[in-house]
């Protein structure tokens, strides 16, 4: 749709590029609302860019000549957004400048970028900012094809006939929401510590909810090998004790691997069923996608939250919250009283 604008991130280190800046806002201007991240000096500049890139559709960042304000945790705002969006699994372009062999930039960032170039395949090189618009074109194009976008905004214009539908259809007696500087909800807001932000979940998981996953596995039978595809019902209290039984940091593969070893048993069941002359099942693998989408799902449930904040640091590790392991023990507690 020409009309629908999306919100994109933009991930940049503070006072760098300030022209490839500019050339973003200008290409963006009829496809795109965009947030900035802000200095690493402000207190709440890591609370900010977390709450953006939590509402965005996609993120682009830049990779200049600076690798930002480095903050009291070692890292700077730049390297803090990109770790939080890969935590998100957001749709991510990124964008970054040629140097030279005679172009001196910082350790920190020579690392960064190594770091970058290692986890993601599909990065975008500009010399200049006239480079930006071209390189932007397809991208932009891609990250909303490719990710099947349905959000955005659309004009109001458009949207006069149903808005004023939405309000004939609402009683006299309903009291109007109170949106000025004033109201409540936004001075909570504004005294949210950053230290408790991590607590909000911004996507909630019921335990005893189910959901179905897609796994392979090869099937032993008579000397033959089987490939075999199926579906599996797996509960979120299942994945949760899976994950209490984590060690204290793990990586997406241990994650993988756990979530494996949890669908084996269950496998060997379901597969023995349709086929009675298998004695043996092995290999099974959840898909890609489906794996993508519960690390996604257990991020925005607060229930695992990411450690990496080094640049020396390629792999990404991964923790149990307080928020998760809470859950479990009430949970279990109310079941035992229910009984």
């Amino acid at each position: 749709m020409p009309n629908r604008r999306y919100h994109i991130h933009v991930i940049c280190a503070d006072n760098d590029q300030l022209l490839v800046l500019d050339s973003l806002a200008i290409f963006f201007q009829t496809r795109a609302f965009l947030t900035y991240d802000v200095s690493s000096r402000l207190s709440k500049a890591s609370l900010y860019g977390r709450q953006c890139i939590d509402s965005c559709d996609y993120a682009v960042m830049i990779v200049g000549d600076s690798y930002g304000t480095v903050q009291k945790n070692g890292v700077s705002q730049m390297h803090l957004s990109y770790l939080n969006t890969k935590a998100k699994l957001k749709p991510l372009i990124i964008l970054v400048k040629n140097h030279h062999q005679e172009t001196v930039i910082s350790r920190q960032l020579q690392e960064f970028i190594k770091l970058v170039t290692k986890q993601d395949n599909l990065l975008q090189y500009y010399d200049t900012e006239e480079d930006i618009e071209p390189l932007l074109i397809q991208a932009h194009y891609n990250a909303v094809a490719n990710n099947k976008m349905t959000g955005g905004w659309v004009r109001a214009s458009e949207d006069v006939t149903i808005t004023s539908n939405n309000i004939s259809n609402k009683t006299t007696n309903e009291k109007p929401i109170d949106v000025s500087p004033s109201s409540n909800n936004i001075k909570e807001d504004r005294h949210i510590d950053e230290d408790l932000a991590s607590d909000e979940v911004s996507e909630p998981l019921v335990l005893t909810e189910i959901f179905d996953i897609q796994y392979s596995a090869q099937a032993y039978e008579g000397g033959n090998l089987t490939d075999v595809t199926r579906s599996l019902t797996l509960s979120w209290q299942q994945i949760l004790i899976v994950l209490i039984k984590m060690p204290s940091t793990f990586s997406s593969y241990g994650l993988q691997n756990a979530i494996n070893r949890l669908i084996t048993a269950k496998a060997e069941i379901e597969i023995k069923r349709v086929m009675p002359n298998v004695h043996a099942v092995s290999r099974c693998q959840i898909s890609q996608a489906d794996i993508n989408d519960l690390q996604r799902q257990l991020v925005g449930a607060n229930w695992i939250q990411l450690m990496t904040y080094s640049t020396r640091v390629s792999q990404e590790l991964w923790k149990l919250t307080f928020y998760a392991k809470n859950l479990l023990q009430e949970h279990t507690s109310n079941t035992n009283k229910q009984d």
